[in-house]
């Protein structure tokens, strides 16, 4: 059967993937870039697998037009994953495990953060979770760690991981009460807290809420602001609010002067007292831009590569665009362009041109073709007044949404793009299709593989369990594009881990227990009621990816493989809260879960 690693043996943690990751065939080993790669990761939010143009039935008009996905999906060099996951159906843990290749909960982070589109955001990390430990090996650290070249690190948008600076407010990681991209392994970052309107980025008109205009507007006079320095014109302490034009959308269409309520940009900033500034609430009200939020990341990614061209440096970006999370009113140009649905589509398509400009800013300045693009999302879509039906999101074949463990709230868009200047042994002559199942958890592992970079070398908790694995070997030129994955996907998410929704896929099977709806309407198919407690459901995703079919009681020899598997994740990811990140050292780490000291196939006791 396959084998999950022991979180306490060194022989048997390799095999769980840290050594694993870089065991490749020996064509990908031998084969060396001849030129340091530069690397591309797109983070989009609240995507949909079926919000892709490919993935949507056309002839319903309610699919957007993503050109660009399209091309990066199907050129030469191209790989498009067709079951491709996040690592949890809600956005925080999935920003952290795509960075690190290990599920969330080993870092206690158990579901989506608590703050909000609010200017500064009370504190993101209650209690002992809700934070990515500064301890956590990160693909930005495997950058800096690569023996290939100087590489320069950038983050660009959401964050969602934790308090950018120390808010000194009730409730705050006290292990960590600073997560920030620069926290992270990251040179650069201008970043946001939570989520951002998809055109609004920078609190550059009045604000509103979900609705409509509330009330009066504000005076559009700076008011005092004690918490941050003054302006660099010698005014006052910053601008609550300062309208500069009438280029915000709010809904329909139509351009104004309104806005939704304001997630301010951060970036590190010495001289202030909180160690980072953000653009809206110390600088000159002309710096507050209204607009397109997707252009607006791109903006500042060319300044990077402009800078890149200067220095001559490789890179690595990681640009987290905030599309398609709600609130997401379309720009005017892109509403238009459909009658069904114009905010959902027409954003998808405006977040679509987004990627176009910031690819073609890459190809503009000489890089594409040392330019390795990985891009997916955080979870499943988001049912809105602005989505007629869920399901057009989905490719009306997966179940549910976002926040559920189901298929439709963790099963995502995945692209890879691997430029010409890498070697033939592992670049794809034309483009492919992979149907092995892949996710979040392989992104680390891969960038690792292309920048040559082990873990065990360069990780400061060379130990610590790897849940993810190479994306490489499954896309190398005479690869099956149905090869067996070998190391089953884990997912763990919720509120409180005693309760979370628990998954384990291992190549077409998948067992799950205590699924949820999520945040859209509950589906035909699946009795909800009958899903309380710890009973388990097992699916065989080849034959019924829409989870209708629950075989547990006829693969009886399936169920209880798959049930050892559950039982070994917890142990493992109990083990890891207390031994590894130490973010948890309360609950024993086996009797945490009451899984027995044997734990599942694989696992030794934590001793």
């Amino acid at each position: 059967p396959v084998k999950m690693a022991p979180p306490s043996s060194r022989t048997r943690h390799t095999r769980m993937g840290v050594d694993f990751v870089m065991m490749v065939v020996a064509s990908i080993v031998a084969a060396v870039a001849a030129v340091p790669p530069n690397i591309l990761v797109l983070l989009t939010d609240d995507q949909g697998w079926g919000d892709l143009d490919f993935n949507c039935e056309n002839s319903t008009a309610m699919c957007a037009t993503t050109p660009h996905l399209r091309e990066l999906a199907t050129s030469p060099g191209s790989v498009y994953f067709h079951r491709f996951y996040a690592a949890a159906g809600v956005c925080s843990p999935t920003r952290a495990s795509i960075m690190t290749g290990r599920t969330h909960q080993r870092d206690c982070i158990n579901f989506a953060l608590s703050c909000d589109q609010e200017d500064p955001a009370p504190t993101c990390a209650a209690g002992n979770d809700g934070t990515l430990p500064t301890s956590e090996f990160t693909f930005a650290d495997a950058a800096k760690a690569s023996k290939l070249g100087n590489y320069a690190t950038i983050h660009v948008g959401k964050w969602h991981l934790g308090d950018l600076w120390d808010k000194k407010l009730p409730g705050m990681n006290k292990k960590w009460p600073v997560s920030s991209p620069g926290t992270a392994g990251f040179d650069e970052w201008l970043t946001t807290e939570a989520e951002v309107s998809s055109s609004k980025p920078n609190c550059g008109c009045f604000p509103v809420n979900h609705t409509g205009p509330v009330g009066p507007k504000p005076t559009s006079a700076c008011k005092g602001r004690s918490d941050t320095p003054p302006l660099p014109s010698g005014g006052g302490h910053g601008c609550d609010v300062y309208p500069t034009g009438d280029q915000c959308v709010v809904s329909g269409g139509v351009l104004s002067d309104w806005r939704y309520p304001c997630t301010d940009y951060y970036q590190p900033n010495a001289s202030d007292v909180r160690g980072v500034s953000g653009l809206a609430d110390w600088r000159d009200p002309a710096h507050k831009v209204p607009g397109d939020d997707s252009l607006f990341i791109a903006s500042r990614f060319t300044t990077f590569l402009d800078d890149r061209v200067s220095d001559g440096r490789p890179w690595l970006a990681h640009l987290c665009l905030h599309s398609i999370h709600e609130p997401h009113p379309a720009m005017p140009a892109y509403y238009h362009l459909y009658q069904n649905d114009p905010d959902y589509l027409g954003t998808l398509t405006q977040m679509d041109a987004g990627i176009g400009a910031i690819r073609a800013a890459v190809a503009a300045r000489s890089m594409a073709s040392n330019t390795v693009v990985i891009m997916t999302t955080d979870n499943g879509p988001h049912q809105g007044a602005e989505r007629t039906n869920i399901m057009y999101s989905t490719g009306h074949m997966l179940r549910q949404c976002k926040a559920s463990i189901f298929e439709g709230g963790i099963r995502v868009p995945g692209l890879l793009y691997l430029p010409p200047s890498l070697p033939a042994s592992i670049r794809p002559a034309g483009r492919i299709n992979v149907t092995t199942p892949v996710g979040a958890l392989d992104v680390l592992p891969t960038i690792m593989e292309l920048l040559e970079v082990n873990f065990t070398q360069a990780s400061s908790n060379p130990g610590w369990v790897l849940d993810g694995t190479s994306l490489l070997p499954f896309v190398k030129p005479g690869r099956n594009p149905d090869a067996p994955r070998n190391l089953p996907l884990i997912f763990s998410f919720g509120t409180e881990v005693a309760t979370s929704q628990q998954a384990i896929i291992d190549d077409d099977w998948k067992v799950l227990t205590r699924p949820a709806a999520g945040q859209c309407d509950v589906q035909p198919g699946f009795n909800f009621t009958a899903a309380k407690g710890d009973r388990l459901f097992l699916y065989n995703l080849k034959v019924d990816p829409h989870e209708t079919h629950d075989l547990a009681a006829t693969e009886v020899v399936q169920l209880a493989r798959m049930r050892k598997l559950l039982e070994a994740m917890r142990v493992s990811i109990a083990f890891s809260r207390v031994n590894e990140t130490a973010c948890e050292g309360v609950v024993p780490p086996i009797a945490a879960h009451g899984a027995t000291a044997a734990g599942g196939p694989g696992f030794d006791r934590p001793l």
